[in-house]
């Protein structure tokens, strides 16, 4: 009876195939057809060392595709595929040093599998990592949030074997969360090979992701430097310089504030562009932005406040109180942040972007300085004028009849 026992053990055994472990999948929606898989056998997943095994497809007409370890490029290792020849790959295990084109990283211990490949329009890469089980900071990949990054750049195949080929920069890219504990079983020495009996799980709609068009991305730094910069070098100082080239009555509720109102909306604009391109970069509270929201926070909040509430004192008491000279000396100091926060964007962006062009950062530098010595020479030039009329002993009458408001332009400007 043992002996008959056995052989139906054996032959129900034979005739049923056993599921070896499970490979979790992502396909960005964006990725133009690109997809990521993996496995972590179990004797990997228990001791927390040893091989790992990736998928990446993608058509062929994509230049080259990559993964990484980590929620940033420069967390992990990178994996980039592209094509050898018409019907082969070329695996280029890579890290990040920046936001500059990542190198050669001879290190990493990962090989090509069978069934890598060009066929019928798809490019394949099975890949075995022997050391990929870590970040650079030493924290494991493993967990229910594990997060990698994903590129693609599409354009003519590159048919090169060269490593450290030269790559242009990707078009598409994203951020993306697999739960590894999905991914774990089996000890295939290729999960990915079709006789290989292992179940996929599609993690697509549950990871945790973000989606990033370069070229969207490139247009919203250009709107939002612009936007800004307009608003603090340009408007700004410009439309305070009314309240001295334009001694009236009518200045500040008919051409100072409309037109300053209109400067905090272009700025909060582009502020708001500002904060997209940050998220984008998972950068929302680096140097440059805090500053941003210093400077914008002000204009939009404070300046408004401080400018309304010494409008309304100086129409009951024709004086100028601490309100105006808050708000006068505070929206000069917000504008010069502002205008320096423009400065420090060219150098962060720079660090992000090195393709910028040198000249940009100057012209901006130019034009900043020869807004400050025409704001200088307004004021200089009002004050001198006031000194002269004060010095003369034109009579009060005198100096009414020279203004379409009944103010002189000293007490215009005190105002506000």
């Amino acid at each position: 009876m043992r002996i008959l026992s056995s052989l139906i053990t054996a032959l129900a055994v034979g005739l049923v195939p056993a599921t070896l472990g499970q490979i979790i999948s992502y396909t960005p929606s964006l990725g133009r057809g690109v997809s990521y898989s993996v496995n972590i056998p179990d004797d990997t997943a228990s001791a927390g060392s040893g091989p790992i095994y990736m998928q990446l497809t993608a058509p062929s007409d994509l230049r080259w595709m990559a993964l990484g370890q980590g929620s940033r490029m420069t967390h992990g290792n990178l994996f980039i595929v592209y094509s050898a020849s018409a019907d082969n790959v070329t695996l280029s295990t890579r890290k990040a040093l920046g936001h500059y084109e990542p190198v050669y990283d001879s290190e990493v211990e990962a090989t090509l599998l069978d069934g890598s490949g060009i066929v019928d329009g798809v490019m394949t890469a099975n890949i075995r990592c022997d050391n990929c089980m870590h970040l650079f900071s030493g924290k494991s990949i493993m967990g229910s949030a594990s997060e990698w990054v994903w590129a693609v750049n599409k354009g003519a195949a590159l048919y090169s074997t060269n490593v450290s080929q030269h790559l242009t920069q990707h078009d598409w890219h994203g951020i993306f969360s697999l739960d590894l504990t999905l991914a774990t079983g089996g000890d295939s020495a290729n999960p990915f090979a079709s006789n290989a009996s292992y179940s996929t799980v599609n993690y697509s709609s549950k990871s945790k992701q973000q989606q990033i068009s370069d070229t969207i991305l490139h247009k919203k730094r250009i709107a939002h430097g612009v936007m800004t910069s307009v608003a603090f070098v340009l408007l700004f100082p410009n439309f305070a310089l009314t309240l001295f080239i334009f001694p009236s009555r009518y200045t500040v509720p008919w051409i100072h504030a409309p037109l300053q109102l209109f400067g905090a909306c272009l700025a909060l604009a582009g502020f708001g562009v500002g904060v997209s391109v940050s998220r984008d970069l998972q950068e929302l509270g680096g140097y440059h932005p805090s500053i941003g929201y210093v400077a914008v926070g002000g204009v939009v909040v404070l300046q408004p406040i401080l400018g309304i509430i010494q409008h309304i004192k100086f129409r009951r008491t024709r004086k100028s109180t601490w309100f105006g000279v808050a708000h006068r000396w505070l929206g000069r100091g917000l504008a010069a942040l502002g205008t320096i926060n423009g400065g420090v964007g060219f150098y962060y962006a720079r660090a992000k972007n090195p393709d910028i062009p040198p000249a940009s950062p100057i012209a901006y530098g130019v034009i900043c300085a020869v807004m400050f010595l025409i704001y200088v020479s307004v004021i200089w030039w009002r004050k001198s004028r006031d000194k002269a009329k004060a010095k003369l002993q034109i009579p009060t009458e005198k100096v009414l009849s020279d203004t379409d408001s009944g103010l002189s332009g000293r007490t215009a400007c005190e105002e506000v």
